[in-house]
C-alpha cells in the first residue's frame, strides 16, 4: 500500500527578523507528527526547516526523503533516509511541489514562495503554518477570498496555527483530487 507523502517547504537558513529557534521547533514538531500519522516526509533535504522537519520525523521512526539541489550527497541532512542528488538546483522545487500528496509551508523566502506557487498551479493542497514568519505570514493578504492565489481557484490554501493542526489538515486534504495544471507534462517519444 502506498504511503501518503507530505512535503515540508521552508527557509533553508536563519530567517532574518524572526525567532529561528521557534521556527525550527515548529518544523521539528511537524516532522514528528508526519511520522506519527504514518506518512513519509519529503523535503529539499538540506538545512533549516528541511533539516529540522527531517530530524523530527526520523527521531519518531518515520521515513524521510530529500530532493537535493546538488549532484552529490554532500549537503544532505543526516536525517534524510532517501536522498536524490538531483543536480537541478532550485529547479528541484518542482519535485516536492508536484510529487507530494500535500505540502506544509513553514516560514520561507523566495524559494519557498516558488514551491508554493508550483504546488498551487499543479493542484497540490498547501497548508501554511501561520506565525512562523517569512512568506508564511505574508501570503494571506494577497489571496483572493482568503483562499486562492488567482482566479483559476486551482487549490485552496489553508492555514494552521500548530504543527499538529497542519499535519492533520495535510492528511485530510491529501486525498483531494487534483484539479489539473497549466504546467505541461512531457511524455517523451514513448508517449506519442
Amino acid at each position: 500500500m502506498r504511503k501518503t507523502t507530505i512535503g515540508v517547504i521552508g527557509s533553508s537558513g536563519e530567517a532574518p527578523g524572526s525567532d529561528g529557534a521557534a521556527i525550527m521547533q515548529v518544523a521539528h514538531a511537524i516532522g514528528v507528527q508526519v511520522a506519527t500519522v504514518g506518512a513519509v516526509l519529503v523535503s529539499g533535504g538540506t538545512t533549516g526547516v528541511m533539516a529540522a522537519a527531517s530530524q523530527g520525523a526520523h527521531e519518531a521512526g518515520g521515513t524521510t526523503v530529500g530532493f537535493l539541489p546538488d549532484a552529490d550527497y554532500a549537503r544532505a541532512s543526516e536525517h534524510v533516509d532517501i536522498a536524490f542528488p538531483t543536480g537541478m538546483g532550485t529547479i528541484r522545487n518542482l519535485l516536492t511541489a508536484r510529487c507530494c500528496d500535500a505540502v506544509i509551508m513553514v516560514n520561507g523566502g523566495v524559494g519557498t514562495l516558488n514551491e508554493l506557487t508550483i504546488a498551487y498551479d499543479f493542484g497540490t493542497p498547501v497548508i501554511v503554518v501561520e506565525g512562523t514568519g517569512g512568506w508564511a505570514d505574508r501570503i494571506r493578504p494577497v489571496l483572493i477570498e482568503d483562499t486562492w492565489l488567482d482566479e483559476r481557484r486551482a487549490v485552496a490554501i489553508t492555514f494552521a496555527a500548530t504543527a499538529q493542526d497542519a499535519v492533520a489538515d495535510a492528511v485530510r486534504r491529501a486525498v483531494e483530487p487534483r484539479r489539473g495544471t497549466s504546467l505541461p507534462v512531457y511524455a517523451g517519444p514513448a508517449g506519442r
